[in-house]
């Protein structure tokens, strides 16, 4: 028998909601450096305890919500049937374009303050879950190289993992602190450094195959494919 929840309850449920949904209201009208604590209690008309009730800080919240929107964003674009499924490097190719696009959607105020002020990983719950299988079922169809394994005495696939986890990072924040306005997306530097990565970790095996590699954002299918609705206006990023 589920239990009904008490009014209490409710009320507590909805008074997280109205704050994040007040976040997402700030961060569409106003500069990110607009959104503290006080300001958005006063938004959303609610009290300091209530907030602190819910969230242990700003950088709290900001995290619960980005992956919330994040967690969104992967539902609403998985590996579509134009990436070849067993190529596991345009299956990794399309989660790092995601996460690149989503990062290029939140902009580069947003997403250097998590990176900067967040001790959890934005981008630790897809690349566990999705990227790490992916690049164990490479190594069992013998497309990594084995050869990786003798100087550091570690499987390739945990070497690769760290790899593209080192270049996702750097890369992003990189990006969120120095890149110009006409630097190249975000997503699309993301996708040539990995792809390069990726490639070199290939085994002669995989190498001899007759598959064709073709970086992702160079087919036509993918500028519609990543449906990504921006939550900042155009002067915040």
């Amino acid at each position: 028998m589920i239990r009904q929840k008490l009014p209490h309850e409710i009320k507590s449920e909805e008074t997280k909601q109205k704050i994040l949904t007040t976040t997402e209201k700030m961060l569409s009208q106003y500069d990110f450096k607009y959104l503290t604590v006080r300001n958005l209690c006063e938004e959303a008309g609610v009290a300091y305890g209530s907030f602190y009730h819910h969230f242990t800080s700003k950088e709290n919240l900001l995290f619960i919500y980005t992956g919330n929107l994040y967690q969104v964003a992967r539902r609403e674009n998985p590996i579509p049937d134009w990436v070849n499924p067993a190529d596991y490097i345009e299956c990794i190719l399309w989660h790092t374009i995601v996460y690149g696009q989503f990062c290029e959607m939140m902009g580069k105020d947003l997403t250097k303050y998590l990176y900067q002020n967040c001790p959890q990983d934005l981008f630790a719950e897809t690349y566990n879950q999705e990227v790490i299988p992916i690049i164990n079922d490479a190594k069992q169809r013998g497309m990594l190289d084995p050869s990786r394994e003798k100087p550091y005495n570690r499987p390739p696939e945990v070497l690769l993992a760290k790899d593209i986890e080192i270049v996702e990072k750097g890369t992003v924040v990189w990006w969120s602190c120095y890149s110009k306005e006409d630097a190249e997306p975000l997503h699309e530097t993301l996708e040539h450094l990995i792809f390069n990565m990726l490639y070199s970790y290939c085994s002669e095996q995989y190498r001899a195959t007759d598959h064709l590699h073709m970086l992702l954002t160079e087919r036509e299918q993918f500028p519609g494919s990543i449906t990504i609705h921006p939550i900042n206006t155009p002067q915040d990023t």
